[in-house]
């Protein structure tokens, strides 16, 4: 319809009358535009849903993907809170022996464990992202 060019005359009031070829020509317009108004109309509303759609998927993927980093994290943490206070433990245990081998040992645990990342473990954390969601790694939601 955009390469469509309209020429037309315009009526005055009291000119002449207009003919029936011309006022059905005039409907056939009208009903082809309000038609191509409503395909155009349609295609933009099915356009809309795919980007809503496509935007479901993707919050739905973050979503996945908080949910499991929150999880990982709260293990990670707990296994490294109760580690930590077990080497607390040992600390005190070769503090009170007298052992100053054995507390250096411990200190050298406690050290690693504190310079540790929980995230170490991910190779590489952007391809972990970048396939989360994908038809090889599907996210159970």
């Amino acid at each position: 319809m955009a390469d469509t060019v309209h020429v037309g005359k315009v009526l005055r009031s009291g000119s002449a009358s207009i003919p029936a070829v011309d006022a059905f020509a005039a409907l056939n317009e009208i009903v082809a535009a309000a038609r191509e108004y409503g395909r155009i109309r349609q295609e933009e509303q099915t356009k809309r849903a795919v980007v809503a759609a496509a935007e479901r998927v993707q919050v739905d993927r973050v979503h996945a993907a908080e949910e499991t980093l929150r999880l990982y994290f709260e293990r990670v943490f707990t296994e490294r809170a109760r580690t930590g206070e077990e080497m607390f433990v040992r600390l005190d245990r070769a503090m009170d022996s007298g052992d100053p081998q054995m507390v250096h040992a411990v200190v050298r645990g406690i050290v690693d464990l504190a310079q540790a990342s929980p995230l170490a473990g991910l190779d590489d954390f952007g391809a972990f992202w970048a396939e989360l969601g994908t038809d090889d790694s599907p996210v159970e939601l």
